[in-house]
């Protein structure tokens, strides 16, 4: 018959107050501290000299006594924690602890936005008579609508045309405007123009007559992106648009960026003017573009977009040439059931579908009139608007 195991030998010693210090990471007067709070009595005090004296089995309930305290736990809990582990409940002191963490967590995201706060008005006296602009929208949101946009940004540092010209380096930005119930995300690069939307869940004081804007680094934007894209989509975020900065507040994590200097084109009048046809279907052409070529022709037959040659015979009227690569990508993001506005050779393609925005393209190829004049669509201007053909 085998032997039973012997119990396990059970360390009766005291230790000093000194020794039990030096192993928990406690001093000696916080020791007598929670002593008299009744959170770690000691298991002897010596009636004539006072000196206190802790079982071994007490280091444990010290080192978590200094760990709760370092985290800022309340004594109450503490003691609630050390009375759970010490009959075996390890379950239950785990409930305290992750409560206390959670309250921690809340703590440091008010903490941030009131940091946000403290910054603005410190800001405020650069700017006397601005006040920042704060909204919030859903995370979900904010990362579409600024990923619908973000392949129309102007790539690198684009030209900047003639001497004291207009300085496209803001180009490399994307507008980011709030409109009253929505906030608009805008890039474009002059012959593209892609507009995101996320509706705003606590309003502002701007109204759509008054519009806040500034225009953040790409790689800022990239960032919030892939902040929000990182938590529930429902999550609520802070979006502060101020002179010289732009901020927002995801999941506690204050991402801030100043804003990049110059004149973003107006484009208000593309993104408010009705087109002058209908919208037609679109479904499918994406698969269909050669994006190998420099450039493809597009026609309305039967109520749907289809590729033509460009200048090719049976295009009508309604007939424009794009860059297909340029149409491809704002297709990509324009969502299911996509749909296309031809409003003439000349005049600029609006891209719509199920996504958070739209886009609008500019011809690109050469057209000739009936005189045998060619003329070349030009690029959206710094007012916004595409040249007329002549």
């Amino acid at each position: 018959m085998p032997a039973e195991p012997e119990p396990a030998a059970v360390d009766d010693r005291l230790l000093t107050i000194g020794e039990v210090a030096r192993r928990s990471g406690l001093t000696a007067s916080a020791l007598r501290f929670y002593d008299r709070e009744g959170v770690l009595v000691p298991a002897d005090v010596d009636a004539l000299t006072g000196y206190r004296r802790y079982a071994v089995a007490q280091v444990r309930a010290a080192r978590l006594l200094a760990s709760l305290r370092r985290v800022g736990m309340p004594l109450a809990e503490v003691a609630l924690v050390l009375d759970e582990d010490a009959r075996g409940a390890s379950g239950a002191a785990a409930d305290v602890v992750v409560a206390h963490e959670q309250r921690l967590v809340d703590g440091l995201a008010d903490a941030r936005r009131e940091i946000v706060r403290t910054l603005a008005l410190l800001a405020e006296r650069d700017h006397p008579g601005s006040e920042a602009c704060r909204v919030t929208v859903r995370a979900g949101d904010l990362a579409a609508a600024l990923g619908a946009v973000r392949f129309a940004v102007a790539p690198g540092e684009p030209v900047a045309g003639a001497p004291d010209g207009v300085d496209l380096r803001v180009l490399t930005g994307i507008l980011v405007e709030v409109c009253g119930a929505e906030v608009r995300c805008v890039a474009t690069d002059r012959y593209r123009l892609a507009v995101g939307c996320a509706p705003v869940v606590v309003p502002s004081t701007a109204s759509p007559d008054n519009p806040v804007a500034a225009v953040v680094p790409l790689g800022w934007a990239d960032r919030v992106a892939a902040r929000c894209g990182g938590i529930d989509a429902d999550s609520a975020v802070e979006l502060e648009v101020r002179p010289g900065r732009v901020g927002v507040l995801v999941d506690g994590e204050l991402v801030a960026t100043p804003v990049v200097p110059g004149s973003f084109p107006d484009c208000r009048s593309i993104v408010a003017t009705a087109p002058g046809r209908d919208a037609v279907d679109a479904d499918g052409l994406q698969a269909r573009l050669p994006v190998e070529a420099q450039t493809v022709g597009l026609v309305v037959r039967d109520g749907s977009v289809h590729v033509a040659e460009p200048r090719g015979a049976g295009a009508g009227d309604a007939a424009v040439v794009v860059d297909p690569e340029f149409l491809h990508e704002a297709l990509a993001v324009a969502g299911a059931r996509p749909t296309l506005v031809l409003d003439g050779p000349h005049r600029p393609l609006a891209i719509r579908g199920d996504g958070a925005g739209f886009s609008v393209l500019m011809p690109v190829a050469p057209m000739v009139r009936g005189d045998g004049v060619t003329d070349v669509p030009d690029a959206i201007t710094s007012n916004g608007e595409g040249a007329d053909p002549a």
